[in-house]
Formats: structure tokens, C-alpha cells, sequence
């Protein structure tokens, strides 16, 4: 008779890019992100819409959005929407809580996103209760920086890497949003990757290279191109 053997298969990793997008726009207006981070196929991504609400700095009107802006552009003087912050945190938790219900390891979710979706992924984050593989945030900024080192220190994600991108020429989200986002989380024991390239408020073929890199190594995954 032959030998049957049995071949032990290891458990197939299903790493996940969760990605929040700006003022206005929808998940949909990000989906071009896996054709240009080119990661390996087994990385899944997901781009939620935010909720619809009325916003201050577009005379009310309503529109989808992370939370409440009084003004634009954004500096470090930005009065923050804590109840708007809040409900969002809220929301992006429960779609991490949702992914990882599914089997996906939190250790395999990066949180990222861009503009006041940045803000939103720095600020949730650094403020869930399981470790994450890591966050990134292109033309953001820190919210709620008053509790940011002990949210951030003192939390299951302060050996989390962060990766932070920012234009040099941004008149929507300051320069100084994005530098000050990443003094402030080096300053609270955070793993920070900054890069600033010639831009304006969007997406530069630099800082997505260097986001590829940094998610790569991130999610632990060998390089398949």
C-alpha cells in the first residue's frame, strides 16, 4: 500500500490596509491606493465613507466628514470637534473590532488615511486597545494633543510605528500640521517615519514609494516585485 502523507499547511495570513478618507470625499475616492502601494496580493484594504454631517468651514453644509472644521486652512490652532472626534473613534474601532472578529490578526491591520482621515487614524489608532501593525497619516494632523503623549504612551499601541507624509506646499493642512504630528509622537515613544516632499494637499509619487516601503515592513511582508 502507499504512504499517505499528510502535509501540514500553515495558516494563511490576511493582512488588511484600513483607509480613511478627507472632507468630502468617499472611500471610493482612495480605492487607486493598492495600484499604487503595488503590495503583495494577499494584503486587502478597506476604505470606509465617513458619516454625513453638517460642517462649519463650508457654511454648514452637509457633507461626509470625520468631524466638524470652523476653518481652513488648518494650522496647530485648530479648535477641535471632541464630540465629532469621539463618535468617528468610535465608528473606525468598531470596524477594527469587525475585521478581527472575521480572523484577521489586529497585528495585521494598518491604519491609515489622509487629511482629516489622517487625523482620524492617528487619533484612533493610538487609542485602540489592541496592538496594530501600524498607522499612517499623509497631509493630516495630531488632535487633542492635550491628552495625546498619555493616550498614546500609555496605550496598547505605543510601540506602534507610524509613517507620516506631508507637502511642502499644502495650503489646505499646513506644513506645520504634519511636523508637529511627528515630534509629537516621537516625543511620546512613538517609532515615526516623517517624509515632506514638493506637494500640495494630495498624494506625491515620493511619499507613496516611501509609504510601499514602510507598509511593507510594517506588515512584515517580502517585497514581490
Amino acid at each position: 500500500k502507499g504512504v499517505v502523507q499528510l502535509q501540514r499547511t500553515k495558516a494563511m495570513r490576511s493582512p488588511l490596509i484600513i483607509w480613511l478618507h478627507g472632507l468630502g470625499d468617499t472611500g471610493r475616492g482612495w480605492s487607486h491606493l493598492k495600484h499604487e502601494l503595488r503590495l503583495p496580493q494577499a494584503v486587502r484594504y478597506a476604505f470606509p465613507d465617513a458619516p454625513e454631517s453638517p460642517v462649519t468651514c463650508n457654511g454648514g453644509y452637509v457633507m461626509t466628514s470625520w468631524m466638524d472644521l470652523e476653518t481652513i486652512p488648518i494650522g496647530n490652532g485648530l479648535p477641535d470637534d471632541a464630540k465629532g472626534l469621539a463618535d468617528s473613534t468610535q465608528i473606525i474601532h468598531a470596524l477594527i473590532d469587525a475585521e478581527i472578529a472575521k480572523g484577521t490578526a489586529s497585528e495585521d491591520i494598518v491604519l491609515g488615511g489622509f487629511s482629516q482621515g489622517g487625523a482620524m487614524a492617528l487619533l484612533a489608532g493610538y487609542s485602540y486597545a489592541k496592538r496594530l501593525a501600524g498607522v499612517a497619516c499623509l497631509s493630516g494632523w495630531p488632535s487633542l494633543r492635550a491628552q495625546l503623549t498619555e493616550r498614546v504612551g500609555g496605550g496598547a499601541n505605543a510601540g506602534t510605528p507610524l509613517f507620516i507624509g506631508h507637502g511642502t506646499q499644502d495650503g489646505v493642512v499646513l506644513p506645520e500640521c504634519g511636523k508637529d504630528a511627528a515630534e509629537r509622537h516621537t516625543a511620546a515613544g512613538v517609532q515615526v517615519t516623517f517624509l515632506d516632499y514638493p506637494a500640495a494637499h494630495g498624494p506625491h509619487p515620493a511619499g507613496m514609494a516611501a509609504l510601499r516601503s514602510w507598509a511593507l515592513e510594517a506588515l512584515k511582508l517580502e517585497d514581490d516585485e
